[in-house]
């Protein structure tokens, strides 16, 4: 059973297999979306491609690691509960996380780790610590109605994808053609080509969030390409890489995630478009 069987072919779908194929995904993930079913299988089917034995077809299905993920009764594959009859995964049981982190895994090439649960400022405040600085190998896989449940910090160290139903996939594509526009348009000297592709956000904040989400995703797999290079990305992530420094990129993430904050707060729509589109530019040219 593919990604696919589980969330639906959708462009966000083909991304997850794209990265997976390539050995590129994340070490921190956000999966988002209404359905929450559809987060906890699509991040159980990540988690068993992250730990699989094989290294061209991931998941292979055949492997002991991939059938005792699908058992749920692998090892290396961790979900965080909350303890103690409490509402929320509570700072204790991060830390409890935090520490497993750093003992290797015990059949698998890494470990991964799956919150599902809503997580109290505090939990979220530690996890920042090991999204900082995780260790090798290990991958946290968070789900979520919404991404606006997470504190900034955490948003801005995560890749975020939406889990759409089918019958948002024009909406989708009308989102990820937007974020490549502006993609391209962030390493164009030439200004024009931003100011249009920002101006189409400003009469839609659900078309922003998408966008959003996907510039995240973008710079994310950026940061990627400038230390280990990988024919399976976009040439607009490639061209990314290459002619932005790397604080450049890191400012650009902050100023997605800031962009994503003002949003949520119901910022005047024409003011957070054109403070986006300003401080893309700026955010280019940091040394």
């Amino acid at each position: 059973m593919g990604l696919s069987d589980v969330i639906g072919d959708t462009p966000i779908c083909r991304q997850i297999e794209s990265l997976i194929a390539s050995h590129r995904l994340p070490h921190a993930i956000v999966l988002e979306g209404s359905v929450i079913s559809k987060g906890r299988s699509a991040a159980q089917y990540i988690a068993k491609a992250s730990v699989c034995s094989s290294d061209i077809d991931c998941p292979c299905e055949r492997c002991q690691n991939c059938r005792k993920a699908d058992e749920d009764i692998h090892p290396d594959i961790y979900t965080v509960k909350i303890t103690d009859k409490k509402q929320a995964i509570g700072v204790g049981e991060i830390r409890t996380m935090i520490s497993d982190c750093f003992i290797k895994p015990n059949e698998a090439s890494g470990k991964v780790y799956l919150i599902f649960d809503k997580m109290t400022t505090e939990a979220q405040n530690a996890l920042l610590k090991i999204l900082e600085e995780p260790p090798q190998n290990v991958r946290f896989i968070i789900v979520t109605e919404s991404s606006s449940t997470l504190l900034q910090t955490v948003r801005s160290r995560s890749a975020i994808f939406k889990i759409e139903d089918s019958s948002e996939q024009e909406k989708d594509l009308e989102a990820d053609m937007l974020a490549k526009e502006i993609a391209v348009a962030i390493t164009n000297n030439v200004e024009l080509p931003l100011l249009i592709a920002t101006g189409k956000l400003v009469n839609n904040k659900v078309l922003m969030q998408r966008v959003l989400d996907r510039l995240s995703v973008i710079l994310n797999m950026a940061i990627e390409e400038r230390y280990v290079p990988s024919q399976n990305v976009p040439q607009y992530v490639t061209d990314i890489a290459r002619s932005l420094r790397k604080r450049s990129i890191i400012k650009l993430q902050e100023v997605v995630a800031q962009a994503e904050t003002m949003l949520a707060q119901n910022c005047n729509m024409n003011l957070l478009v054109t403070w986006l589109c300003a401080s893309i530019r700026r955010s280019r040219h940091t040394n």
